[in-house]
């Protein structure tokens, strides 16, 4: 490794270590005074663990984001986050439908468990493998770029997936005022051809629940998911 690029690791190694320990999260001038660095060479590398999703920022404020778990999960030796699985196989019987769980992480959403029924083999792998999603086209992603991500980090999201999705852009943007209103996401057939899909948040922290179910012969709502959404949302707002 050279010279320069052991210096970027040992940074962004106390970049990550002084957040972590931090009680109040820094800013990026804090940031930059704890590891010695300047700041424009500090906010270049906290964007790329933005990015990333190691860090996440609320404000001008910085705290960890959720890809070291999502790496633990991937190894499977991972703790609980928020819903462990014996209460999602609960909200699974509750729904009557299988009901995975997603984060968003930097410019990706995640599955990280599962419970219920399972999808067909090419669909189960994108939980099973926890396998990066595109959020402009998830329902996961799309709730959770309200639900989670604060105005600034939405806006840099955005902009970053604008050249690359532009399509997905424009139906986020259409569907973003129903979405905030009543904090449900859906995607039909936008992710995967075949499958329709409908997010609610999770409780505060654990990302989204997804309910998928295949897209109706005609296109539009599966009355069936619907209605499990329904029972899944009202169970979580008991």
């Amino acid at each position: 490794m050279s010279t320069a690029g052991h210096r970027t690791l040992l940074r962004t190694d106390r970049i990550l270590d002084h957040v972590a320990r931090c009680g109040e999260p820094p800013t990026l001038s804090a940031i930059a005074r704890a590891i010695d660095a300047p700041v424009s060479s500090t906010q270049d590398l906290v964007q790329e663990l933005c990015a990333l999703g190691y860090l996440q920022i609320s404000g001008k404020q910085y705290h960890l984001g959720l890809r070291p778990h999502v790496l633990s999960v991937i190894a499977g030796t991972a703790t609980a986050i928020g819903i462990d699985h014996s209460e999602l196989q609960r909200l699974s019987r509750v729904a009557r439908a299988p009901v995975a769980i997603a984060v968003l992480v930097g410019h990706a959403v995640f599955y990280l468990d599962h419970a219920g029924p399972r999808a067909p083999e090419h669909t189960q792998a994108v939980a099973d493998d926890h396998r990066p999603r595109p959020p402009l086209r998830t329902a996961a992603g799309r709730l959770l770029l309200l639900a989670t991500a604060d105005e600034p980090a939405r806006v840099r999201i955005l902009t970053a997936l604008r050249s690359s999705d532009p399509q997905g852009i424009e139906h986020f943007s259409a569907e973003f005022p129903t979405i905030r209103r009543d904090r449900i996401a859906r995607s039909d057939g936008l992710a995967d051809p075949d499958i329709t899909a409908i997010a609610i948040p999770a409780s505060e922290g654990a990302g989204a629940f997804v309910l998928t179910a295949p897209r109706a012969p005609r296109r539009g709502r599966v009355p069936a998911l619907e209605a499990a959404a329904l029972r899944l949302k009202r169970e979580c707002t008991r």
